[in-house]
């Protein structure tokens, strides 16, 4: 089913667009790993979003968004400029879909959105080992108490690598898309 075709073009322009903005503004977030990490991170989102034109499982709206994303490749470099809207573009279009596409088939894109997002975020790890022992004391007691909550709540823990490897300016970023988005995240 041709998903985008019953969408205006300026809301076919945002959503083909969000996969790869979303990625980037990820990227953004946190300059603590410099160029080097911003090389790895545009790879890996080259990556992510190949990985999901070929992954249909997680609907056929989100598979259509980012195939078109993928063929649009030579639209990325322009696609960069004024990420910071890109928390506004996700909040906007919670609401704009809602009536005209199929609420599971939103609910994929959204989330295949916020993967994309913490993909990223793990492309390369920017855990800053000249950090304060005060920072890295809060970072490694807020995993001690996530691993307790999940303990007595059933969750499934992340592992350290896993939850290190996404800076807090990351968790920040990736929060406020999720909470746009209306999708949960947890670290």
């Amino acid at each position: 089913m041709n998903y985008l075709s019953k969408l205006p073009q300026h809301l076919q322009d945002i959503v083909i667009s969000l996969p790869f903005r979303v990625g980037l503004y990820i990227s953004e977030s946190d300059q603590t790993g410099g160029d080097e990490s911003a090389e790895v991170e545009r790879k890996a989102l080259e990556n992510i979003v190949t990985f999901y034109v070929e992954d249909t499982v997680k609907g056929e709206f989100a598979h259509e968004v980012m195939l078109n994303t993928l063929n649009n490749k030579p639209k990325w470099a322009e696609w960069a400029d004024h990420i910071d809207k890109v928390p506004d573009e996700c909040l906007q279009l919670t609401y704009a879909l809602k009536d005209i596409i199929d609420p599971k088939e939103v609910l994929a894109y959204k989330q295949n959105l916020i993967e994309v997002a913490i993909a990223i975020a793990q492309a390369y790890c920017e855990f800053d080992q000249n950090a304060s022992k005060l920072n890295k004391l809060e970072i490694y007691v807020s995993l001690f108490l996530h691993r307790l909550v999940a303990m007595f709540s059933g969750e499934q823990k992340s592992s350290h690598d896993y939850s290190l490897n996404i800076s807090p300016s990351e968790r920040k970023a990736i929060k406020l898309l999720s909470d746009n988005l209306d999708v949960q995240v947890q670290f």
